[in-house]
């Protein structure tokens, strides 16, 4: 995020689908699953996505602490059966 031509926020991240997940096909359905939890994401806790959301029989949880600040946190996506399949680590905050 930047004002005035001048970056103020930054969040950095990584992690993904489970290495051993190796289908396209299953892939492309994590993925796509994951785009529309993000697009649930709180004007309160902006960072990432919202704390649950569930659809297409898989979960998406985000554990987040902090504030827009300084924040950390975890993202996980698993099947209804508690499959994991995705796992992201984040952090970030405003730039001093």
């Amino acid at each position: 995020m930047s004002r005035d031509d001048r970056v103020i926020w930054s969040m950095s991240y990584s992690g993904g689908a489970r290495a051993d997940i190796t289908d396209r096909s299953t892939l492309l359905e994590i993925y796509k699953f994951l785009r529309q939890a993000l697009l649930g994401v709180s004007v309160e806790e902006p960072c990432r996505g919202p704390r649950l959301f569930e659809q297409s029989g898989m979960t998406y949880r985000n554990e987040v602490e902090g504030s827009l600040d300084r924040f950390r946190g975890v993202e996980t996506i698993s099947r209804h059966d508690g499959a994991p399949l995705y796992e992201l680590r984040y952090s970030g905050g405003l730039l001093r």
